[in-house]
């Protein structure tokens, strides 16, 4: 690598506060929005519901590893899009409790969004395991 190369590295890592400390800051930072998302979340407990049921079924009908991929990765993106719907509330709240059409506009995208992952989520979940199921009875 050359010097003028990690001269520019070391100078971007500088200026973004990048340091061990800022790092294990912001996984902290991470870790308690998903703790308050848990703690105050609407939907949590059907998000731990739908994972355990998931989870079940997926050892109980032997899934292959990439029904296994495509399960984790939905049900990751479906906590991030929850994540994000709880940022978005609680940013509103924070301007105002009032009612507001702009507020009302931006909650409920943020809603829609969840829901439309959520349907998503069926629908692949019918996709791995519908065929399972029927063969099981034929």
């Amino acid at each position: 690598m050359s010097t003028e190369l990690k001269n520019k590295i070391e100078e971007d890592l500088k200026k973004r506060n990048l340091t061990p400390k800022s790092v294990f800051q912001t996984i902290k930072n991470s870790l308690n929005g998903i703790r308050c998302y848990a703690r105050d979340g609407k939907s949590i407990l059907l998000y731990v519901f739908g994972v355990l049921l998931e989870v079940i079924m997926g050892f109980a009908y032997r899934i292959n590893g990439l029904e296994w991929i495509l399960i984790i990765f939905m049900l990751g993106f479906i906590l991030a899009v929850e994540l994000i719907n709880t940022a978005i509330e609680a940013a509103c709240d924070a301007i105002s409790k009032e009612y507001n059409s702009l507020i009302k506009i931006a909650k409920d995208c943020g809603s829609g969004a969840t829901f439309i992952i959520f349907i998503v989520a069926i629908l692949l979940n019918i996709i791995i395991f519908f065929p399972k199921i029927v063969a099981l009875f034929s």
